[in-house]
Parts: C-alpha cells; sequence; structure tokens
C-alpha cells in the first residue's frame, strides 16, 4: 500500500469486542491488535517512525486509533511493526516477544502458522521442507534437543492492502475457510469487511493459540488446531495469552481438536480467568492433509469445545497430569513425541458432560489406537481409575474392581496349569471377546461368562471387592439396552487400566 494514497476513513476509527459482525475469529483477532499496540507503547525506536499525528487509546472492550489526514501511512507504520522475522527466519510479533527468548514456543508457531492460515504456497516465501531449513537447539527433559523448521523470507500480513475506501476484500490468509466460495463465479461471492474488521483479522494470527496434533488411527489426520477462545475483555485475554508465550514444545502437543481447547480453557480456570464455567468456551479451528488435496493443510474440524463444569476440568486436569506427551529418546534411532490418546477423549467428554471414559471403546477399536492406549497409557489409566476423585465409589468403579478381579483369578487359574500359558494370547482372548459385542444381550453373556469363569468373586478372601456379597446388584442396570455401551466402556477400560501382568500372576 503506497503512502500516496488517500484514504476516504474519517479518524477515529473505533474496534469493539460488541460491533456487529465480530466472529470469534474477529475478537481473538483484535485482541491481537491490542495487543501488539500495547507492544508498541513500550518500543521507543518503533514510537520515533510512528507518523506524526497518529495514536491510539486501548480500551477493556475496544481500540480506537486516531490520525491526522495521513490513515494510508500510518497502516504502513502499523504493518511494518506488527508483523517481523528474525535474522533465524521465525515469525516476529512483538506482542508475543522475541522467538529466541521463548525459542520452543517459537518452532511450534513456525510451523503451525506455515500449516493453518499461510498453508497456500502463494501466502509466503519460505524453505520448501523442515530438512532445507533451519534448526534450533533447546532443552528437554535437561538434554538437549535439535528442532527443525522452515524458514520464511516473507509473508502476506506484511503486504495487507487497504483500498482508499476502506473496503478490504478478503483472502484465505485472513480468515481461514471462510474466503471466495465458488472460483466459477470470480469475485462475486468473495467476502469483504470494513477496515475496522479487516484489520481484526489481520491481527488473528497474533492472538490466536496453537498447537500440533499427533493423531493415530485411520482417515483423515489432523495436524494443526488454533484454539480461539471466547473474548470479552481485551485486557484479561491479553493476559491469559502471555500465559501460552510461556508453554514449550512438550506442552504443545495436542491428540485432537477437544485437547487443544481444552488445554486452554484449562489452563485459563487455573488462572482464575474464567469467571463463569457454565457460559466459558473457545473455537477450535483444526487443519490436515486430505486425500483430495496432499499439497496443502485444509480445514478439516470446526469445534467448540465448553468446559462443561469445574468437576470436568479438574478431571480434565487430572488426566493431563498422568498422560502428557513425552519425549521418547533412541540411541539407533532419531527422538520423537509420544502424545497419548486419552486426554482428547476426555476433554471431549467433559466438554458434553458425560463420564470421562465414554467413547472408549470406540477410542481402542482401531489397532493403532488400541496398541498405543493399551501398552503406553496403561500407567496413566491405572492412576486415575485407582483415584476416587475421578472414578468414585458407585457401580462404575465397582464394575471394573469386578472385571479386573475376574481378570486376576481367570490369568492365576491359567497360569497355574502345568505347562503355564502366555499371558498376552489370553488377554487378547478376553479383549476380543468383549470387543465384539454388539448388544446387550451379548455383552450381559459375555461379561457374566467372564466373571463366573473368575470363581466366585464375592467370597472372603481379600479381594479387590472386599467381600461385597451385593456388590452386583450395583451394577445390574449397566446390562440394560439403555447402558450396555457404557458398561462395554467400562468393561475394556479395566482391561486397560489392569495394574497387573504376567509376573504378577504366576
Amino acid at each position: 500500500m503506497g503512502k500516496e494514497k488517500q484514504m476516504t476513513v474519517e479518524s477515529p476509527l473505533t474496534i469493539s469486542l460488541f460491533d456487529s459482525g465480530m466472529t470469534v475469529m474477529h475478537k481473538v483477532g483484535l485482541a491481537g491488535l491490542w495487543m501488539t499496540l500495547k507492544a508498541l507503547d513500550g518500543d521507543k525506536a518503533a514510537i520515533r517512525r510512528r507518523p506524526t499525528g497518529c495514536g491510539w487509546e486501548l480500551g477493556d472492550h475496544a481500540v480506537k486509533l486516531i490520525w491526522d489526514g495521513n490513515l494510508a501511512g500510518f497502516l504502513d507504520w502499523l504493518i511494518a511493526e506488527s508483523f517481523k522475522l528474525d535474522k533465524k527466519g521465525l515469525f516476529w510479533f512483538p506482542a508475543l516477544g522475541e522467538p529466541t527468548l521463548n525459542p520452543q514456543q517459537a518452532v511450534v508457531l513456525q510451523s503451525a502458522i506455515l500449516g493453518s492460515f499461510l498453508q497456500h504456497g502463494r501466502t509466503r516465501k519460505a524453505d520448501k521442507s523442515i530438512e532445507a531449513g533451519g534448526s534450533l537447539s533447546v532443552t528437554i527433559d535437561d538434554a538437549p534437543l535439535v528442532v527443525t523448521y522452515r524458514r520464511v523470507q516473507h509473508y502476506a500480513h506484511q503486504d495487507a492492502d487497504f483500498p482508499p475506501d476502506g473496503l478490504v476484500r478478503l483472502a484465505g490468509w485472513h480468515f481461514p475457510g471462510g474466503a471466495v466460495r465458488h472460483i466459477g463465479l470470480g469475485q462475486t461471492t468473495a467476502l469483504e469487511e470494513p477496515l475496522g474488521r479487516a484489520l481484526a483479522l489481520q491481527f488473528a494470527v497474533v492472538g490466536a493459540v496453537y498447537f500440533e496434533v499427533r493423531r493415530r488411527g485411520q482417515g483423515i489426520r489432523t495436524a494443526y488446531s488454533i484454539v480461539l477462545p471466547e473474548v470479552t475483555s481485551l485486557s484479561a485475554y491479553a493476559r491469559a495469552r502471555a500465559l501460552f508465550v510461556r508453554y514449550g514444545i512438550q506442552q504443545l502437543f495436542a491428540a485432537g481438536s477437544a485437547d487443544a481447547g481444552m488445554r486452554v480453557l484449562a489452563e485459563l480456570h487455573a488462572a482464575g480467568m474464567l469467571a463463569d464455567i457454565r457460559s466459558a468456551s473457545c473455537r477450535v479451528v483444526s487443519f490436515g492433509v486430505v486425500p483430495w488435496s496432499t499439497q496443502q493443510k485444509t480445514r478439516v474440524q470446526l469445534m467448540t469445545v465448553r468446559p462443561g463444569s469445574a468437576e470436568g476440568l479438574r478431571t480434565y486436569a487430572a488426566c493431563r497430569a498422568v498422560l502428557s506427551p513425552k519425549l521418547v529418546r533412541r540411541e539407533d534411532k532419531p527422538p520423537f513425541w509420544d502424545v497419548p490418546l486419552v486426554p482428547d477423549m476426555v476433554a471431549r467428554n467433559a466438554a458434553t458432560g458425560q463420564p470421562w471414559y465414554i467413547g472408549f471403546a470406540d477410542l481402542v477399536a482401531d489397532k493403532d489406537r488400541r496398541e498405543h492406549t493399551f501398552k503406553y497409557e496403561k500407567g496413566g489409566l491405572t492412576k486415575m481409575v485407582s483415584d476416587t476423585q475421578i472414578m468414585p465409589e458407585g457401580a462404575d468403579r465397582t464394575f471394573i474392581l469386578a472385571c479386573q478381579e475376574a481378570l486376576r483369578r481367570y490369568m492365576g487359574q491359567k497360569f497355574g496349569r502345568a505347562g503355564g500359558a502366555d499371558w498376552g494370547s489370553e488377554f487378547e482372548k478376553v479383549r476380543v471377546s468383549v470387543a465384539r459385542c454388539k448388544n446387550a444381550q451379548t455383552l450381559r453373556e459375555t461379561i457374566t461368562d467372564f466373571w463366573a469363569r473368575g470363581g466366585a468373586l464375592h467370597q472372603g478372601d481379600k479381594s479387590l471387592l472386599k467381600s461385597e456379597s451385593l456388590w452386583w446388584q450395583q451394577v445390574l442396570p449397566l446390562f440394560d439396552e439403555k447402558n450396555w455401551r457404557r458398561a462395554k466402556d467400562l468393561a475394556l477400560l479395566a482391561l486397560a487400566s489392569y495394574p497387573g501382568g504376567k509376573e504378577e500372576t504366576k
């Protein structure tokens, strides 16, 4: 945009959270603008370069831009100071600080932006591959780790064009997934925004929170999620966004869109920034590769995540505490990040007010997800099931204990015989028999047969069931037509969280 261009928009320009047409993306973008201007307030060099007669006022719900006849020059200066690159080719947004101060955050931010707002090759000039890009050394678990990224030489936000009338035609990098809907009609169906809302969208890339997603299993795989919390106070959101700047790589991995969204809500809740949990929410926009467009990241999911309740948030936070991403180092191969799958399920259930384990049978139906969950997430699941705050006393807990006690006795009988038995094959037989249940009748038959083969679970030894002779009356409702799927989830969860093994049953 040339400075000689005369714009007809009148000063001052006030952009409010509550203006007509302000979506969640607009509001997060307005927060990004607020944060940027706040940062520029403290940059003496940038202030000296600012055109004479230009300035701003920052309120809790609005931003007011003020200029004296030279709006084009003011916008040129604002764009140049707001969207930078450092010497290493990393995005540098003053609102988030210099990339080298938080290199782990900077690397995830780099990949996520290139996989979302700037996923199309025409929106940026960057390295074609990570292998041809740059690298940084960071510290993970007190040991060095070299991380690679794609260096950027230029990007679309640095070339923003504002027409004289202030009516801006949007592109995909303004509002991912929200530009031209019908290419055959040219620009007829393109989206346009007045200057205020267009500026808000320009800074959405600054205000959003980003996560890299590692999803296992078949189907479309999400690669990145953009989390857009509901903004009701610009100053409060600026404080909240600062929390995530300190996140390291380990904290910026998620198992899915719900996991990413709930992570943000849980962090805001822990910091005392969710005044009303019932009305709090965030929008999650996720990107991944689809079969019909493998050259770029496509918007694959749009989800609204709500915390549900304080109890749901606590359960999710407890899950994250025992099931968090870990860096797996190997002697003969490059290290890799192992991201647990269960937290995304727990997040989805917390958002809908359901028990945290609902859908566990569906989660482990896929072979890849099942093998990972049963092998690498067993310890965390064992801790969750044994925690009476997460799994309180009642029918569900009793059902799990009954299944685990039956498994212990059944395996004890198998290994007690001459010649022994193979733990893995016997365990798999039990798991498959439960997984194949398709209705209440087959589940009743399978579970009661399994319990019977384990012996009389209520008899008077020191079992997990504490010799409660009427324990079975608690679990009977779980076998009816309404609850059998829940019982199936519990049975498979009992197997996945079983604390024993072959060595303990010999």
